[in-house]
């Protein structure tokens, strides 16, 4: 059985500082890796969490997750500690009910408008309100009967722009084939009407005879499927379609009648016990709570192709959420503080599962920092470091402490995490590095030195570099080549003899890359490195839409050829980096470079 995650809670920062480029993800071949991701490079995004239950993604490429028992949002980041920053009201939490799904607005650049599925004291109900005005809240839906447990609760826009919301029977098996809402998949527009092409004129109900659905997604033909839990047997994952019933309670399972939609896969509750749901490349993803593992089932047409397969089994205790980032990878929520779980380190956490890259697994870059192994790296460890000509040699230091690294926001300032945080947690497995690579931090032993050991670092260099002598002069070149000097001039020029004092520059480089791919949704990816000689606190950095592109999304539309002006505050340390994500739109075609590409810092 795979161990859980270290009580060591590490995460080693590494500058990234690439060429511009434009990278097209293309789906993998058929058997290259479980669904198209690559489970062997999982990597820890936040821990610290209390019950996590919805998600869904802000334009800036971070998510939004809901915890059920503590009614709060948090912003979660890649390598960063989960941030608070809504607290809804009018949420009683006991049982299985609370703050449970969360689905942004499809048009939230414009209305900034967050819909929640929310347990009050007489009733479960969605509601809408703004993340700056969580208590100006509007029902949206209410009525919907609640229980101490069997809650349903996830919600979900879908392609068609309309609100889906999944119900169970709050323990009231009956109301499944009857007039309630409980036991149903509802649909409804954003403001809570009926939509006129709803399969039961002047009702919200879209399929009924449900026992507890919990997970709801589409395929990339509008397909809708949903998992549900059994009661007493089975649970199921089904091809919803409108105006069908699914059987509860008469059966669980194949119910072995015309006129009920048999499911298309089942296990019994030990082996799933299924809530979130996702879908790409013809897969499945369906977290398990019970069970303890992420069921991937590939589809087609919906209809089954393949026998399910289980990933993440044993390794991270309970499963309540999967979904699809923006950046292309593979999210994944735990639940072990719902009282039902074995409570680890740093529980309760999400994970990301890369997908598989052009020239193999695990090569899709990362949104955010890649935790690595306690203790550095060692044989086949992950190293999600750059090559050696992207980051500067580090200025020797007595602390075993690396520099803050910063955590950015294009919308607000964000405070700076430390490298070493007891807020994350290392990556689940180890995997090959695709190329080695210096280390940009310092090493974690006291000494002043640096050394060239694997176990000091998680980026082994592939050349012996001279250990430069201590100095209080710090040495931020950015130059890639690695040298004694004491002086931080950028200039090729030796110094004759070491000085306490520099010459002081505020500098920056950034590089744009956009992912394409046809199996995820696009995203983009800016990449802003500190070349000065001092800490950073603010840049700037304007680019041109290249063509091929349909938009630039970055607070608002930007079409081809516009140019595109992004501010961003934050702690930048000489040579560190920090990328952020956003979207793209994207048809299929040829792409062109995005440049002009400037960086101003302050």
């Amino acid at each position: 059985m795979p161990t859980r995650l270290s009580a060591a809670l590490s995460i080693l920062l590494c500058a990234v500082v690439a060429a511009a480029a434009l990278v097209v993800t293309r789906p993998a071949a058929a058997g290259a890796a479980t669904g198209g991701f690559d489970f062997t490079r999982v990597q820890v995004a936040t821990t610290g969490l209390r019950v996590p239950w919805g998600m869904d993604f802000l334009p800036d490429g971070s998510a939004l997750v809901s915890e059920r028992d503590t009614a709060t949002i948090a912003q979660v980041r890649p390598g960063s500690p989960p941030v608070r920053v809504a607290t809804v009201p009018n949420v009683t939490p006991g049982g299985e009910g609370g703050l449970l799904g969360i689905a942004l607005s499809p048009t939230f650049t414009q209305d900034q408008l967050v819909y929640a599925y929310i347990s009050t004291g007489s009733d479960n109900r969605v509601v809408r309100f703004r993340l700056s005005a969580p208590q100006t809240q509007q029902p949206i839906l209410t009525g919907i009967p609640r229980g101490q447990s069997r809650n349903g609760g996830r919600i979900a826009f879908g392609p068609d722009g309309m609100l889906y919301v999944a119900t169970g029977d709050a323990g009231y098996p009956s109301i499944a084939q009857s007039s309630p809402l409980g036991g149903k998949i509802l649909r409804i527009t954003r403001d809570g009407a009926v939509p006129m092409t709803n399969p039961f004129a002047g009702s919200p109900v879209y399929s009924y005879g449900h026992s507890n659905v919990q997970g709801l997604a589409w395929d990339e033909a509008g397909r809708l499927y949903a998992t549900e839990f059994g009661q007493n047997t089975t649970d199921e994952i089904n091809h919803i379609q409108p105006g069908r019933n699914y059987g509860w309670p008469a059966c669980e399972g194949v119910c072995g009648s015309s006129n009920v939609a048999n499911p298309l896969v089942t296990w019994s509750s030990a082996e799933a016990s299924p809530s979130g749901l996702a879908y790409a490349n013809s897969t499945l993803f369906a977290a398990a709570l019970g069970g303890k593992r992420l069921w991937t089932v590939p589809v087609s047409g919906g209809n089954r192709t393949g026998a399910p397969v289980a990933e993440l089994q044993e390794r991270l205790g309970r499963l309540r959420t999967v979904a699809v980032g923006p950046d292309g990878w593979l999210w994944v929520a735990t639940s072990n503080r719902d009282g039902r779980g074995t409570v680890g380190p740093g529980d309760d956490l999400i994970v990301r599962i890369p997908p598989i890259g052009p020239s193999g697994p695990g090569t899709s870059p990362s949104a955010g920092p890649s935790p690595s192994s306690p203790g550095g790296s060692s044989p086949g460890g992950s190293a999600p470091c750059p090559s050696p000509a992207s980051s500067p040699s580090p200025s020797p230091s007595p602390s075993p402490s690396p520099s803050p690294s910063p955590s950015v926001s294009p919308s607000s300032s964000v405070s700076p995490s430390p490298s070493a945080s007891a807020d994350a947690a290392p990556s689940l497995s180890p995997s090959p590095s695709p190329s080695p690579s210096p280390s940009p931090s310092p090493s974690p032993s006291p000494s002043p030195s640096p050394s060239p050991s694997p176990s000091a670092s998680p980026c082994p260099s592939p050349t012996p570099s001279p250990s430069p002598s201590p100095s209080p002069s710090p040495s931020p070149s950015p130059s890639p080549s690695p040298s004694p000097s004491p002086s931080p001039s950028p200039s090729p020029s030796p110094s004759p003899s070491p000085s306490p004092s520099f010459v002081v520059t505020r500098s920056c480089e950034a590089t744009i890359r956009f992912h394409l791919s046809m199996a995820a949704a696009p995203w983009g990816e800016l990449t802003v490195r500190n070349t000065g000689t001092v800490p950073i606190t603010s840049w700037t950095v304007t680019f041109t839409v290249p063509s091929g592109l349909t938009y630039v999304q970055w607070n608002g539309s930007n079409p081809p050829g516009s140019t595109v002006t992004v501010t961003q505050n934050g702690l930048l340390s000489p040579g560190a980096s920090v990328t952020v994500t956003f979207r793209i739109g994207w048809s299929g075609g040829a792409v062109g470079s995005p440049s002009p590409i400037t960086c101003t810092a302050r």
